[in-house]
């Protein structure tokens, strides 16, 4: 499931295969919301940006649905 929060940053929730799908918590997309409004990580959005990419914060979860890893990374943007 992919939420976007603003231009150029979209929060990935990842889940094992064969594990039941779950919506994310809205405390969970707050507090990611909140993480990704930090000064770190909106010059981190601004350096991609002017590198034309985005950024996606990714959130792997357990098949139990517990959070493991939260991982961010700027890939480039697709062509639509």
């Amino acid at each position: 499931m992919e939420v976007q929060v603003r231009p150029g940053l979209v929060l990935r929730f990842c889940r094992p295969s064969g594990a039941p799908s779950r919506q994310p918590s809205k405390e969970m997309t707050e507090a990611l919301r909140q993480f990704s409004d930090t000064e770190e990580m909106r010059q981190f959005v601004a350096d991609a940006q002017a590198q034309c990419r985005k950024v996606v914060v990714q959130v792997f979860h357990s098949s139990q649905g517990h959070p493991l890893l939260i991982h961010t990374a700027a890939i480039p943007r697709s062509r639509k």
